[in-house]
């Protein structure tokens, strides 16, 4: 969607199961009148995603004591079709874990605690990209 100004709006969709960190997106997307699709259980993320239903998928990697962490239902949306950049986000950034993101299908991943100025410029990126 484009507004007069030629801001670009974008679909962004969330799957988080701290309601603390989908506040701060909320906000984030309030910013760039951008809106946002919140999902804090995997199973129904999976079933509900489908390839392009949004312009960006933003993934929390550990989501609590779910049976699909974000890395595997990352790597299902991708076996989906779901080809819309997925940025996954995460406290942990142990070695290694950079080529587990990339495997599983993430474009980038950013970590926690995330602030807005840097989240905002990532959504531009993407946003420009397109």
């Amino acid at each position: 969607m484009s507004a007069a100004d030629g801001m670009t709006y974008m679909r962004i969709i969330y799957v988080e199961d701290n309601l603390a960190n989908v506040a701060l997106i909320e906000r984030i997307c309030q910013m760039n009148n951008d809106e946002l699709v919140t999902y804090s259980d995997a199973e129904q993320a999976l079933s509900e995603i489908q390839p392009g239903y949004s312009d960006l998928i933003l993934m929390d990697l550990h989501l609590g004591n779910r049976s699909i962490d974000g890395l595997q239902l990352t790597r299902l949306l991708r076996q989906k079709g779901v080809s819309e950049p997925i940025i996954a986000i995460t406290a942990y950034d142990t070695m290694g874990f950079a080529d587990q993101y990339a495997a599983a299908g993430c474009d980038v991943y950013v970590r926690k605690p995330v602030s807005v100025r840097s989240m905002l410029n990532l959504i531009n990126t993407y946003r420009n990209a397109g």
